[in-house]
C-alpha cells in the first residue's frame, strides 16, 4: 500500500515536469547554501585552528608589559620596569609551566644586503627556546644558540620569505651578511614559511630578522622594556593556574605594580570556537530563510495539485480510500518533492564547495577542506521536515473533500 502510494506520487510529479523542477529548485536552493556556507566556514575554522594549534594552541600562556598607570610615581621608582631576568628566572620556577622564552620586538627597520636595495622588515630579539615553543623550523642552517647570546655575536635568523627578497634564493642565504641597523650580522639560519592568517606575536611570519637579545641589549644598547615573555604549559587544564600563579610572583616582584598583562590562549581559543559555533548558527538560520520559502512553494503547488485533482480524489474515495490514504498520498508527494529538491542541493553544494577548496587551496596553501556531515544531514533532515509540515495542510484539504462535490466536477 504504502510502496503503490509513493509510486503514484512520483508519477503524479512526472506528470508536470516542469512545475515540479522550478518548485524543487527553491527548495535545491536552500540546501545548496547550507552544505556550501557551513562547509567553508567551518574549513576557515578548522585552518585557523590548526594554524593556532601549531603555535602551541590552548598550551600558550603569554606576559605582556604594560604602562601600570595605577601606580604611583614612588612606586615605579623602587623596581626596573619592564620584565627582567628575575621575572624570567621566577616564571620558570611555576609549576606545569613546561617552557618559557622571552622575547624582545623592536619594530620595523630598513634592512640591506646592499645599500640601494633596502626592506623593512621586524627585529626581534630573542633567546633560548622560542622558536620550540613555536614549534617554528629551521629550514636552512641553524638557530640561535648559546653561544651566539655568551659572545654577543652578531648572527641572525631570518623568515624565509624575507630570505627570498634579500638573497633571491633562500638555500644561498646562511653565511651571508645584512645590515641591521647599521650594523653588520651574519645569517645563520632561515626559518620555514608560515601562515598564521593575521594572529601577531609582535612580528611578522613574512618578514623578520631574530637577533640574540643579549646582543640587542647589550652590545646595540636596545631597551630591556621591549621583552615579552612567552610561556608553554605542560596542559591546557594547567593555563589558569599557571597565570594565576605567574601573575602572583611578578606582582611580587615589581612591589604589587601591575605593570603587565596576561594572555591565556586556553580561554582564547574557547571564545574563539564559541563564535565559530555561533556563526554557523547565523549561517544556518540564513539559509534556513531560504528554505523555509521553498516550503511555501511546496505549499502552494500542493494546494493547486489538490485543486486540479478534485475528480481524481473523489474517484478514489467513491472505491474505498480512506482520509488517511488520501492524506498519505499527498503528504508522500510533497516530501518526495521536497527531498528530491533536497538531495540535489546537496550534491551541487558537495560539488561547488570541492571546486571552491582547489580553488582556496591554490592561493592559501595551509587551507584545510572540510564537508560539513552536520550541513548535509541539517539539510536532509530540514528538506523532510518542510515535505511534512507544508505538505500536510494541503493533504488535510484534499482528504476533507466531499465525494459528491468532486465527482460532480
Amino acid at each position: 500500500m504504502i510502496w503503490e502510494t509513493a509510486r503514484l506520487a512520483l508519477r503524479t510529479l512526472r506528470a508536470n515536469p516542469f512545475r515540479t523542477l522550478l518548485t524543487m529548485l527553491s527548495v535545491t536552493i536552500g540546501t545548496f547554501s547550507i552544505v556550501v556556507m557551513l562547509s567553508l566556514a567551518q574549513s576557515g575554522h578548522k585552518t585557523l585552528s590548526s594554524a593556532v594549534e601549531s603555535i602551541g594552541g590552548a598550551r600558550l600562556v603569554i606576559w605582556i608589559p604594560s604602562e601600570g598607570k595605577e601606580a604611583t610615581t614612588r612606586q615605579k621608582a623602587v623596581y626596573d620596569k619592564g620584565f627582567t631576568d628575575a621575572d624570567v628566572a621566577r616564571l620558570r620556577e611555576v609549576p606545569h609551566l613546561a617552557r618559557l622564552a622571552p622575547q624582545a620586538s623592536y619594530g620595523r627597520e630598513n634592512l640591506w644586503v646592499t645599500s640601494d636595495a633596502p626592506t623593512q622588515a621586524d627585529v626581534v630579539g630573542v633567546e633560548l627556546g622560542l622558536f620550540d615553543i613555536l614549534d617554528w623550523h629551521v629550514e636552512h642552517g641553524r638557530g640561535v644558540e648559546r653561544q651566539d647570546l655568551e659572545s654577543l655575536r652578531r648572527v641572525a635568523v631570518i623568515t624565509g620569505p624575507l630570505a627570498d627578497e634579500l638573497f633571491g634564493e633562500r638555500a644561498t642565504a646562511v653565511g651571508r651578511t645584512m645590515t641591521i641597523g647599521r650594523k653588520p650580522y651574519t645569517v645563520v639560519g632561515v626559518l620555514e614559511t608560515r601562515n598564521l592568517f593575521g594572529l601577531s606575536f609582535g612580528f611578522s611570519w613574512d618578514s623578520t630578522a631574530f637577533i640574540p637579545m643579549s646582543t640587542a641589549e647589550k652590545r646595540e644598547g636596545r631597551p630591556e622594556q621591549a621583552r615579552f615573555l612567552v610561556g608553554l604549559t605542560d596542559d591546557p587544564k594547567s593555563n589558569a593556574s599557571v597565570e594565576a600563579v605567574g601573575n602572583a610572583a611578578l606582582l611580587t616582584l615589581h612591589r604589587n605594580v601591575e605593570d603587565f598583562s596576561s594572555l591565556n590562549f586556553g580561554s582564547f581559543l574557547q571564545q574563539f570556537y564559541t563564535f565559530f559555533m555561533a556563526l554557523d548558527a547565523v549561517v544556518v538560520a540564513i539559509a534556513g530563510i531560504s528554505l523555509f520559502a521553498g516550503g511555501i512553494g511546496v505549499m502552494n503547488i500542493m494546494l493547486v495539485s489538490v485543486t486540479e485533482r478534485v475528480r481524481e480524489i473523489g474517484i478514489r474515495k467513491a472505491v474505498g480510500a480512506s482520509r488517511p490514504t488520501i492524506m498519505f498520498q499527498f503528504v508522500i508527494e510533497s516530501t518526495t518533492l521536497s527531498l528530491t529538491g533536497g538531495v540535489l542541493g546537496v550534491v551541487t553544494g558537495l560539488l561547488v564547495t570541492s571546486l571552491a577548496h582547489v580553488a582556496i587551496g591554490m592561493a592559501v596553501e595551509t587551507w584545510v577542506p572540510v564537508w560539513s556531515v552536520n550541513g548535509v544531514a541539517v539539510a536532509l533532515g530540514s528538506t523532510a521536515f518542510i515535505g511534512l509540515m507544508f505538505g500536510s495542510i494541503p493533504a488535510w484539504r484534499a482528504s476533507r473533500l466531499d465525494i459528491v462535490e468532486c465527482l460532480r466536477r
